[in-house]
């Protein structure tokens, strides 16, 4: 009762704008973010998102009621925020505890990434819209203790659900799916991205700009276990028949390779980490599928989905730095 009739309504207002702009930036981080460390960036999303639907009954009896009885022409669309806002988090719960893992491609979590695109020019629409913004002059001792509650309430809602879910996520929050079974694991696409239909007898691969034949590696493929972690909210473990990247390039002193798929999507990588890339031809002793990038494919362990190119047509060493170019591929 404290977090709602203590706080004014500019401070609720404060509290979660901190809260949605750290849910925010911390969601798109853990996305992209495939290694340990990411996994702290997945806890600061879940307390955050948490955190606005404990202050949610706060807004209702305060600025929420107050609006609408201004009658604003505007307060459809804030109406409309605070429904994304909801349905966002609702979204994310939904994935974090595996209740619903969404329809087809259109995944819970990706679904919820799509609508923070909603969300974030409405939020910021919201904020500078209002007569009386909040500033750093409500942060004072309710503020903070009132923050400090739904904070609380957050991680006790966050713990609970770790107790729920168990071992099957993995600190990316991805859940298990068909581990060491290839033909169980889904077939997902990045944004407009399409799987070429080429033979692989006709498939022209080039490293350094010289051709590579697909025979050669997969006499020289050997068995690399590694997860395959993908944006859409799912992670699998597979042996991948795969050859080292290292193996194949030629010395050179280009700074980044650039790894290009026959549909034009391609990724950056630096080139000091040519011995952690692997060019795979298949996945426990039979050959990629279609749809899971045949006929090679890269297998970069420790990163997210999106930097596992499919269907590999060129390896070329390039002189730009590998991290320019968008964190999350437009293609």
């Amino acid at each position: 009762m404290q977090l709602r009739t203590r706080l004014t309504a500019r401070q609720v207002d404060l509290l979660l704008a901190v809260a949605a702009t750290a849910a925010i930036g911390s969601g798109l981080a853990s996305w992209a973010v495939g290694t340990g460390w990411g996994r702290w960036l997945t806890v600061m999303h879940a307390l955050a998102g948490l955190s606005l639907l404990a202050m949610a009954p706060a807004k209702l009896r305060g600025s929420v009621r107050t609006g609408l009885k201004r009658r604003r022409a505007t307060r459809w669309l804030s109406m409309l925020l605070g429904a994304l806002v909801v349905a966002t988090v609702v979204l994310g719960v939904l994935h974090a505890t595996g209740l619903w893992h969404g329809v087809g491609y259109w995944s819970a979590l990706w679904t919820h990434v799509l609508l923070v695109a909603f969300v974030a020019p409405l939020l910021v629409w919201h904020i500078v819209s209002r007569p009386g913004r909040p500033g750093i002059a409500d942060l004072d001792r309710r503020a903070f203790v009132g923050g400090g509650i739904a904070l609380a309430a957050a991680g006790a809602a966050y713990w609970i659900q770790q107790l729920a879910v168990g071992d099957n996520r993995r600190f990316t929050g991805s859940h298990e799916i068909a581990s060491f079974t290839p033909a169980g694991m889904p077939t997902t696409m990045w944004l407009n991205d399409r799987s070429p239909r080429v033979a692989a007898s006709d498939w022209e691969l080039t490293v350094a700009g010289e051709p590579v034949v697909l025979e050669t590696l997969h006499d020289r493929a050997a068995p690399l276990i590694a997860d395959l972690d993908c944006t859409g909210g799912w992670w699998s473990r597979q042996s991948w028949d795969a050859v080292p990247l290292a193996e194949l390039l030629p010395e050179n002193d280009a700074p980044t390779l650039e790894i290009t798929s026959l549909t034009g999507y391609s990724r950056l990588f630096p080139a000091g980490d040519a011995a952690d890339l692997y060019l795979a031809v298949g996945y426990g002793g039979e050959p990629l599928r279609r749809g899971h990038g045949a006929p090679v494919r890269l297998v970069a362990p420790g990163r997210r989905g999106f930097w596992w190119v499919k269907w590999v047509s060129r390896v070329d060493p390039v002189d730009r730095p590998w991290w320019l170019q968008l964190p999350f591929p437009a293609e």
